[in-house]
């Protein structure tokens, strides 16, 4: 599966940020820094009316500045972060700068406005060679977010201590706002290739995302002018471009900047606005942006990794279990062996050899009887495990269902998902790089429906949390809900709180069905049991359970496709 593309911060989205944060946290006083990993770092910084939070990236697939909400406390003890909170302690953000078409940007520090400037905090974002940088009066590195040695650039190594040295000067022309519709085509026409090679190849600051939004504000039709030769480009497409070009320019000069979701790309933030939004303040919004991107992510990489693994563990289980089926065939012999020796003990005047041979084959018919006993728990054993591992593969796939939910939701579940299979299904070390720091006992946010007389139902995403919904929080009065004989999520309607009609039974039974291996069905024999009627399996994964009596009902999975759409 492809991964999530993720719009980068270019120049353009570069300048909108710095242009707002220099007027909400300059001045301000540095507070607070913490790392949530290897390659983002967040900053608070005090104003007169409240705490602002910025997060600095420097990774290769989003490197970035936005403004993020309050965070929680995570990573303080970092040795950056610790680093960082020693170095600016009561220092103020005077100036964040950034020139030209350079992403580069400082923030710059002292013991108050108008005072000489005390530490600058360098921020580069150039893809795999993005890095943050923190530099003391003289321009030496004090600390950094990454050491580059000379095995990874010859050309610019730096580490603590060393002079700072700025990237190597952009290639290109600087765009002028000036220039003639002429001047500017020709120069783009003047080694024939693409339109967007020519534009990248000719100008500083040009990105693939801006290049879409300079070609057409309609995706389709930006990708077609892109990709087509600057020699095939009528005139007329040509000067509407200019015309974009120079509105693109105009904004940046005068600071002229609004988010946008609604163009070619992901974003822009410059340009006419379609559904203007008052009060929507672009660092934000970014933040949020790159957020659910990050978060996406890392549930498709989990969720590929999983399938992965779920899908080799179930091979070789049924490969375990194929060979104790034809270990099965192969002793089944026994009663043959019994009857044999039954058969020459019968004989009138059986020989003492006779004798010994039928005590041999009674011996070898009790070996052979054993040893299928053993097998059969195997057989059981493995069909068990097999079961297990179609459980997780189904709390798998009905993440490909949802479309709506929080992502951070999503993603605690599908964390507390792996730490299950690696702890039940495919046993490995915790070294994984997605680690939950949840405890056992607790869950991600269950997932709940309103039923139509307003009650809750509960729909458990993997095995814990059918456990929580059914066994920990099930109170007397809920019922539960379960596919017949099939994997499949548990559903508690938690009638306990109110009164309840055949519409709510209905719904539940629906959900019960969609959210098992039963989903493609018409119609799925479902299980309805008061909660007070389960029992825990032990030796079992977290959710197992044994019921008494129950009723069976009839669940139709198209009927909740207005609560969930198949991605």
């Amino acid at each position: 599966m492809n991964k999530v593309p993720i719009q980068i911060m270019d120049l353009t989205t570069l300048k909108a940020v710095v242009c707002e944060l220099s007027q909400y946290i300059v001045p301000s006083r540095f507070e607070n820094a913490q790392q949530i990993d290897s390659y983002t770092i967040q900053l608070g910084f005090r104003t007169l009316e409240k705490l602002t939070w910025i997060e600095i990236s420097w990774l290769a697939e989003s490197p970035r500045i936005v403004q993020i909400p309050p965070p929680k406390r995570y990573g303080e003890k970092s040795t950056l972060a610790k680093q960082l909170k020693h170095l600016l302690v009561n220092l103020a953000l005077v100036k964040i700068e950034q020139n030209g078409f350079e992403r580069i940007v400082r923030f710059k520090f002292s013991s108050r406005p108008g005072k000489e400037i005390e530490k600058e905090l360098v921020v580069e974002l150039m893809g795999r060679y993005s890095n943050i940088l923190l530099l003391d009066r003289s321009s030496k590195v004090v600390t950094l977010g990454k050491q580059i040695k000379e095995t990874h650039s010859r050309l610019r190594p730096i580490g603590t201590g060393d002079n700072y040295k700025s990237p190597p000067a952009l290639t290109g022309l600087a765009p002028n706002l000036s220039e003639s519709f002429h001047s500017w085509k020709e120069n783009i026409c003047l080694v024939p290739s693409t339109f967007k090679n020519c534009l990248k190849d000719t100008y500083q600051g040009i990105s693939p995302a801006l290049t879409l939004q300079i070609a057409s504000n309609h995706y389709h039709e930006a990708i077609n002018i892109i990709n087509q030769s600057v020699n095939s480009i009528e005139l007329k497409t040509w000067e509407a471009i200019y015309k974009r070009w120079r509105k693109w320019l105009v904004d940046i000069e005068s600071n002229n900047y609004s988010i946008n979701f609604d163009g070619p790309t992901d974003f822009m933030v410059w340009g006419e606005v379609k559904s203007p939004v008052e009060n929507t303040q672009i660092c934000l919004s970014l933040g949020r942006y790159y957020s659910n991107k990050i978060i996406e992510r890392k549930i498709i990489s989990i969720r590929e990794k999983l399938k992965h693994d779920l899908q080799k563990s179930k091979d070789d289980e049924l490969r375990k279990l194929e060979a104790q089926r034809l270990l099965i065939k192969n002793i089944s012999e026994y009663i043959t062996l019994q009857n044999k020796a039954n058969n020459i003990l019968t004989l009138k005047s059986p020989t003492k050899k006779q004798v010994l041979e039928a005590q041999n084959l009674f011996k070898e018919a009790k070996r052979k009887k054993r040893s299928r006993e053993s097998i059969l728990n195997r057989v059981e054993f493995h069909r068990k495990k097999i079961s297990e591992i179609e459980y997780c593969e189904l709390f798998l796939d009905s993440f490909m269902y949802e479309v709506n939910g929080d992502n951070k939701n999503k993603l605690d579940s599908i964390i507390e998902l792996k730490d299950e299979v690696e702890e039940y299904i495919c046993i490995k070390k915790n070294s994984s790089k997605f680690k939950s720091n949840r405890k056992k006992e607790q869950a991600s946010t269950i997932k709940e429906i309103q039923s139509p007389s307003g009650l809750k139902i509960q729909i458990g995403s993997n095995n814990r949390q059918n456990e929580l919904i059914s066994l920990r929080k099930g109170k007397k009065g809920d019922l539960w809900f379960h596919a017949q004989e099939t994997p499949g999520s548990h559903v508690v309607l938690k009638s306990s709180n109110g009164l309840f009609d055949d519409k709510d039974i209905e719904l539940a039974a629906d959900l019960a069905s969609f959210f098992s291996r039963a989903r493609g069905n018409k119609l799925t024999p479902i299980i309805m049991v008061p909660i007070e009627n389960l029992q825990r399996i032990s030796g079992s994964l977290p959710g197992t359970v044994s019921h008494r009596g129950g009723k069976v009902l009839w669940g139709k999975a198209e009927r909740v496709a207005k609560y969930f759409h198949q991605k």
